[in-house]
């Protein structure tokens, strides 16, 4: 798991093989460039190549999608709701 954190934790990216596990920005730091200097470590660090996120959250599929990641097609529900979450490759 990576931090940024310059006195105040704005974000983080939890890393399992070569799979972005979890991202997170707070709210408040949104659109200041935090979630695409994390996901750019994880490619360049980490060479990861896939991740899940919810089906529904449009707005994080195209920001994954303009980090290089495409949807593959793959989806399944998230344990314990009635959400899909789909798979974005690179």
């Amino acid at each position: 798991m990576w931090v940024d954190d310059d006195g105040i934790v704005k974000g983080m990216i939890h890393i399992e093989g070569n799979q972005i596990a979890e991202l997170y920005v707070d709210y408040f730091f949104w659109n200041q460039g935090i979630g695409a200097k994390l996901i750019e470590f994880a490619k360049d660090e980490y060479d990861v190549s896939f991740l899940w996120t919810l089906e529904k959250i449009t707005d994080a599929i195209r920001f994954y999608e303009s980090h290089g990641f495409t949807l593959n097609g793959q989806r399944k529900f998230e344990e314990g709701t009635t959400e899909y979450l789909v798979m974005l490759e690179r």
